[in-house]
């Protein structure tokens, strides 16, 4: 073991030690999650009794969580905006008593980017779940210490700006969010590329510095997808980009590396490029679930953890103990989730099963949030609930009145396609009339009029979708054949995402692209004349 490596186990170590009593108080509240439910909920509320959004909600006056949803309603970003362009323009506490550290931007599917508000109760907040979720998976996979880690970096696609208050709106890195946590530590066990120079040489640098690190131990992630575009010049040397871009890490490794970079080519996964790697971190759940599938053949040697789930708004479950899914983050946020037949629960009271909403109260001053992400309860840890993604509640289309969601769409893709097929619904809002494309990979031939029509059937199924149709306000779906595997759309995705102005590494995969500029870069990427896929 060298000494390098020696220094970053011992860092692993001392992070361990310090998350004990973290630990310890989680497990505790894993057994009383109402209890631990209404400590946080009175805990925010005497916080933040006397800012504005509190006086203006009767905080000091609410004595437990049914007077908290008497006072405050549901909210969803647009109806919270205005109290936050209050906390970005005035001095005086607005949404919370203490003012924030910075906003931070999302940069996700929405065409709408929102401006999240992050305290250092946020910050704290989160930091509790990053513990139980850094300290358990020690306790899984010990040997992700034993080498260097990679946490998903990318460029920011906008550098911070003050807010007319002189509040940072953005973040220059995301290194920020563990600002002043014993977190902070376990940077010195991370491979950090440079961004300097072209930032549209971000991913040649980020790549070239993981081929030089023979000791990689530990991968997290966000989305596969993000790990299968970062790769896919290692395995895909039929476009010019991607030959270019291998000749180049070719020239600039040392030859040992350069050996192990051929042999993985000739070889089809990343065994010999990392050997020591131990785990990868992402997104298992949900419409991740197929390209996390196609991606972990390309690692044979690692163990796969899933992620919570973790939003820039906050932290709805953390990746801790054995079985399907991750348990509610019951000590960090106030948690409601609004179930399919229209009922409110709190966190303790979700039954097995059930799939809902999820609503968030942070320190951070989110009240009520509806996140727009749906859960389903497959588990139970202690006495709290364990649950997985599902997806998002608000990825519709709606071009003509068609009212098309992500649960429908994906829905008729596991009736209409074979289990190898990877796919995603893309409206054409240019066409005219406008439809809808299904962008299908897979090795396999198909016949892809038979397949319109079966997909077409199906979606007809959908009243508002048979209507549009029947008044020829939609022409009918057609059917765009890649041949490959979910790699080759996963890289799609990823690449038209990140030329429609999403930041890399928070691009989801999803069965239904709404947002158009997206929709408008795949169906670009992907025109037959095109000589990239």
């Amino acid at each position: 073991m060298s000494a390098d490596n020696g220094a970053k186990r011992a860092l692993w170590q001392g992070f361990i030690d310090s998350a004990q009593p973290a630990l310890e108080h989680w497990r505790e509240q894993l057994e009383q999650p109402e209890l631990a439910q209404e400590c946080v909920l009175q805990r925010l509320l005497n916080a933040n009794r006397d800012c504005a959004f509190g006086r203006a909600h009767g905080f000091a006056h609410i004595a437990d969580s049914t007077q908290f949803r008497d006072n405050v309603p549901i909210h969803t970003y647009a109806q919270l905006h205005p109290w936050i362009e209050r906390a970005q323009h005035e001095s005086q506490a607005i949404l919370t008593s203490v003012p924030p550290v910075f906003f931070e931007r999302t940069s996700g599917s929405s065409a709408l980017q929102k401006a999240i508000p992050y305290t250092r109760a946020f910050l704290g907040e989160m930091h509790s779940a990053l513990n139980v979720w850094l300290a358990d998976m020690y306790r899984q996979v010990p040997e992700i210490s034993h080498g260097s880690g990679y946490w998903s970096m990318s460029p920011p696609l906008q550098m911070p700006v003050a807010a007319p208050n002189g509040i940072s709106i953005g973040s220059a890195s995301d290194l920020e969010y563990l600002s002043g946590s014993n977190i902070a530590s376990l940077a010195g066990t991370l491979l950090i590329p440079g961004f300097a120079g072209d930032p549209s040489q971000w991913r040649r640098q980020t790549l070239l510095a993981l081929l030089a690190d023979a000791d990689l131990s530990f991968i997290s992630v966000w989305s596969p997808t993000f790990l299968t575009s970062l790769l896919q010049p290692l395995f895909d040397g039929e476009t010019p980009e991607h030959a270019q871009t291998f000749a180049w890490l070719e020239e600039a490794l040392p030859a040992s590396r350069k050996s192990a970079l051929r042999r993985a080519r000739s070889q089809g996964v990343c065994t010999e490029l990392w050997p020591r790697l131990a785990a990868v971190s992402c997104w298992v759940d949900g419409p991740s679930r197929h390209y996390f599938k196609a991606l972990a053949a390309r690692f044979p040697q690692a163990q796969w953890l899933p992620k919570g789930l973790f939003a820039t708004e906050g932290v709805v479950s953390v990746p801790y103990g054995d079985g399907a899914g991750c348990p509610l983050a019951i000590g960090s946020h106030y948690l409601e989730f609004l179930c399919e037949d229209g009922a409110l629960r709190n966190a303790h009271a979700l039954r097995m099963g059930e799939t809902a909403q999820v609503l968030l109260t942070t320190g951070g001053g989110l009240y009520r949030y509806a996140l727009g992400d749906r859960v389903r309860v497959v588990g139970v840890q202690g006495r709290t609930p364990r649950v997985e993604f599902i997806g998002r509640a608000e990825v519709t289309s709606d071009l003509v009145g068609e009212k098309l969601d992500e649960q429908i769409v994906q829905g008729i893709f596991e009736r209409c396609l074979t289990t190898e097929a990877a796919a995603c619904l893309i409206p054409n809002a240019s066409a005219t009339p406008p439809y809808y494309l299904a962008l299908v990979a897979t090795g396999e031939d198909i016949d892809s009029p038979a397949l319109a029509l079966a997909i077409e059937s199906a979606l007809s199924g959908a009243f508002h979708y048979a209507q549009a149709r029947s008044l020829g306000q939609l022409a009918p779906l057609r059917v765009r054949w890649l041949k490959g595997d979910a790699d080759l759309l996963a890289q799609v995705l990823q690449q038209a995402a990140e030329l429609s102005g999403i930041r890399a590494g928070d691009v989801k995969p999803r069965p239904l692209i709404n947002r158009l500029a997206t929709a408008d870069a795949i169906l670009a990427l992907t025109e037959p004349q095109c000589p990239h896929f």
